[in-house]
Order: structure tokens, then sequence, then C-alpha cells
């Protein structure tokens, strides 16, 4: 069973920070999410995602968030983490489709046949403020 784990530097934001943002601010959210994972992982990513994962985000912050804004705080995370697929268009003339580009390839989707995830608060002091993810392979 294989197990990779990583810290990023700050807590991830809570879904209060996206709310009501336009789009363009929003795509900007997700490029520094991913560049984040992205260098927080770097060389530990699988030659092949996982095919069924349980993913644990342990986010370290002085506040105690609420639960609803913790969970959709995580999205862009978890997203970071899925693999970007090609999507199929059948109109003529319309160029290809890529779902969730910004994908690392650590879990094959978010969906919950290939994943299992818990998103967890933790308090901590100012100093400690960081984030844990860790995704562990389901074998069978």
């Amino acid at each position: 069973m294989r197990e990779i784990t990583f810290t990023l530097p700050a807590p991830f934001p809570l879904l209060n920070h996206s709310i009501g943002q336009s789009r363009f601010t929003l795509t900007g959210m997700r490029r520094k999410m991913a560049r984040s994972v992205a260098m927080a992982s770097a060389g530990l990513r699988p030659p092949e995602p996982f095919s069924k994962a349980h993913v644990v985000i342990e986010r370290y912050s002085v506040g105690s968030p609420d639960n609803d804004g913790l969970q959709g705080g995580a999205k862009f995370l978890i997203d970071s983490l899925t693999t970007p697929r090609r999507l199929n268009v059948r109109t003529e003339g319309a160029r290809p489709r890529t779902k969730n580009k910004r994908g690392l390839g650590f879990i094959i989707d978010d969906a919950p046949q290939y994943a299992e995830i818990e998103v967890i608060g933790i308090k901590c002091k100012r100093a400690e403020q960081r984030t844990v993810v860790t995704i562990r392979e389901v074998v069978g």
C-alpha cells in the first residue's frame, strides 16, 4: 500500500474567500493552489494515479472554521490532486476540451468510487499554520 504525504506552507483558503469572486480571480486561485501543490510534492507524484485512495487533508490554523466552509474551501486543493481528462466534443469544428487541466495526477478523480476524502480543521498557534495532505492507496 503506497502513501504520499506533503505539507503546504499555509492553510488553504476557506470557502468565504472565493464566494462572489470573478471567474478570473477564481482561475488565479486555482492556478496558485496547483502551483503550491506541485512545489510541495516535487518528486512524490506516482507514475500512475491511485485507482482508489483515502485522502486526508489537515488544515492547521489559528481559527476554528465551520464545517461547510472547511469542506468547500478544500475544493481547489482536491481538484489539483486529480487527473486531467480529455472530453470528447461531438459538434463539428469544436475544439477538444480538457476537464480539470490543472490536475497533477495523484488520484483518478474525486468521485466517491475513486476517493474517500476527509478534511479536518485543527487549531494551532500562528507560527504553526500549514496544510498537511496524506494520500493512501486503498487496495481491494
